[in-house]
């Protein structure tokens, strides 16, 4: 599983502008997702009922955080004012992925069934934890949580929109691990 979340009008958000870092006007982003393969030369940020491109003059990596610098963004006072906007770029322009990775918005939407043929319903989130990604899944039986592990991922079928899922025990409602 890969970063990002949904796309609305070709954007993707990929972070949300929550401090500033300096006093030259950079920006601290809460990134959504790893963003470390990313090459950030443009950015549009959206705050309130507005939305202004950046060309994007410096990116680095702080602790869990990323600093960007924007062009025209150069005093405090300017950063300041952004503080809380959401970052998005367009997405064409995100990375290729590799062959057993997915764009958070390319999972959400597709049905979950169990290796078994059961139907759980469909992905409407994907949680990152930090160790795994866990797919919540709303259908019949009510929410789902189903880590994103090897073991429990059983096939993406990007074509036909599907997961297949082999469910450990406890996982579904009403069930309780013995």
């Amino acid at each position: 599983m890969t970063r990002v979340t949904l796309s609305k009008d070709g954007l993707v958000p990929i972070g949300k502008i929550i401090g500033v870092h300096g006093l030259k006007g950079e920006v601290k982003v809460f990134p959504y997702g790893d963003l470390d393969d990313f090459e950030l030369k443009a950015v549009l940020v959206s705050a309130k009922e507005t939305v202004k491109s950046f060309m994007v003059t410096r990116s680095r990596k702080h602790r869990e955080l990323y600093i960007l610098d924007l062009e025209g963004v150069s005093e405090r006072t300017d950063a300041e004012a952004l503080i809380g906007a959401e970052v998005s770029v367009p997405e064409d322009e995100l990375p290729e992925l590799d062959e057993d990775e997915y764009y958070y918005m390319d999972l959400v939407g597709m049905e979950v069934v169990t290796d078994e043929g059961k139907r759980l319903g469909s992905i409407s989130n994907v949680i990152s934890t930090g160790s795994n990604d866990v797919l919540e899944v709303d259908g019949p039986l009510g929410p789902v949580l189903i880590p994103a592990l090897d073991n429990v991922i059983i096939e993406v079928d990007a074509a036909a929109k599907k997961v297949t899922v082999r469910l450990m025990e406890g996982l579904l409602p009403g069930e309780t691990e013995q």
